[in-house]
């Protein structure tokens, strides 16, 4: 439910307050209850028009699907793989993506390459073949030790991950974020100390699909812990908290 105050209201205020929205629509229908104010509010909010940005102030959404050019390894791996098992599920991102978020930039790249259990060997015999650093499930030891200027870790995709995105077969970046945490090798290379940035300028600059992502924190069993990092750590503000 919207009104043309409604409308008109936001097309010309970027920014403002509750009350601010709430006295410009009464002033336009004084015998509207402000319940219903309120609720076209919340509408604007679920439907993704505007942002709330902190208790009782919101602005114009500015937040956009996320995508990432892979590099041109990246999507020659990719080609390679659904060319050579065009029915295997599989997901590809890379390292050089986080220094969108970063304040210390990566200068070694690391291709990832997730693929559904029984044919992640598969998948590595093949790469193993056409480039020099090649990993299956590697440890964080051996990531470590053997890796090169531009690594290839191929592994086995856990159940009930976002689907990619994409004719690359792109992981998104609900996925990534949860990664994260997970006691991974990704979750490694990147400092600790970086987490709060990326988490906020993700859900700043993106589109972040919460029942998404939070349903695969629940599946790797570390839901509770990036709920409390957010909590604690970042001015997010999550769906599950009030819109007004």
């Amino acid at each position: 439910m919207k009104s043309t105050a409604a409308i008109e209201f936001i097309r010309d205020h970027t920014d403002f307050t509750t009350s601010e929205f709430a006295d410009a629509l009464y002033k336009q229908s004084p015998q509207m209850a402000r319940s219903t104010i309120y609720q076209i509010l919340r509408n604007l909010c679920e439907e993704g028009e505007i942002t709330r940005t902190s208790r009782g102030h919101f602005s114009i959404s500015r937040i956009e699907d996320y995508s990432y050019p892979l590099s041109n390894t990246g999507k020659e791996i990719a080609s390679f793989i659904s060319k050579s098992y065009p029915l295997v599920t599989f997901q590809i991102w890379e390292l050089y993506q986080m220094n969108e978020f970063v304040n210390h930039q990566i200068s070694r790249n690391t291709v990832f390459v997730e693929v559904e259990t029984m044919h992640d060997e598969s998948v590595f015999n093949l790469l193993f073949e056409n480039y020099p650093h090649v990993l299956l499930n590697p440890t964080k030891e051996e990531y470590y030790r053997y890796s090169g200027k531009e690594t290839i870790v191929v592994k086995k995709i856990i159940s009930e991950a976002p689907p990619s995105y994409g004719e690359m077969k792109q992981a998104t970046l609900e996925k990534i974020l949860v990664d994260l945490f997970a006691r991974g090798i990704s979750g490694s290379i990147i400092s600790k100390s970086e987490y709060p940035a990326i988490y906020e300028d993700s859900f700043k600059r993106y589109h972040i699909n919460q029942p998404k992502m939070f349903r695969y924190a629940r599946r790797r069993g570390i839901e509770g812990k990036i709920r409390t990092f957010i909590h604690e750590q970042t001015s997010i503000n999550l769906d599950e908290t009030i819109c007004l």
